[in-house]
């Protein structure tokens, strides 16, 4: 409108590849894409240096190739765009490679078969692994319903436990995860970081 003052949030976040070379990995319709520099590219096209950072980055982890090649994928091709779906597959604003190419910590990516349904999960993919532990299935959820505001009635209630039971899985994240003392903004904080919740 004529005469009103529209003002710009300076501090805003750009996802990752929005505007520089940094990588932001994801999955839409079961293909695996990569954002960077402003434009969207489909597997088979990625750029040859996001594949030679990947490439050195799957290298320096030939047990996560091992499990690979145990589950059938043999090509690496192949091996790639499964490690990439099982590490970076879930999209968020935080790109997976910085500007100036490191790869970043993996992230929580719910492709429908954590807990159990995969009999690789924690090996390709790092379930969830905190400075102190890995995060079992049911912390993972309870972390899930923290980072949604849920009170412990509400999350002992959705995982059948009971409400010392989830006071003991909130006592292990903040013991996994390194953290001194209980409290829900900490746990809220940590449920975003991790990306379980938007």
């Amino acid at each position: 409108m004529k005469g009103q003052l529209h003002l710009i949030d300076h501090s805003q976040k750009l996802p990752g590849g929005t505007i520089d070379k940094s990588v932001e990995f994801f999955v839409h319709d079961g293909e695996m894409f990569c954002r960077t520099e402003g434009e969207t590219h489909k597997f088979d096209d990625f750029p040859q240096w996001v594949i030679d950072i990947v490439q050195k980055d799957m290298d320096k982890h030939p047990e996560k190739i091992g499990y690979l090649v145990e589950w059938g994928l043999l090509t690496q091709d192949g091996q790639m765009r499964q490690y990439l779906f099982c590490l970076y597959g879930g999209h968020d604003d935080n790109p997976d490679i910085d500007e100036n190419g490191i790869v970043q910590q993996s992230e929580y990516v719910d492709c429908g078969l954590r807990c159990g349904k995969c009999d690789y999960e924690g090996k390709i993919c790092n379930s969830l692994q905190l400075q102190h532990g890995r995060l079992s299935s049911q912390e993972i959820k309870t972390l899930i319903l923290i980072g949604n505001n849920a009170l412990d009635k509400e999350i002992a209630d959705e995982l059948f436990v009971s409400e010392g039971t989830i006071r003991y899985y909130k006592n292990e994240i903040m013991r996994k995860a390194g953290m001194a003392n209980e409290r829900k903004t900490a746990l809220v904080g940590l449920a975003f970081k991790l990306g379980l919740v938007k």
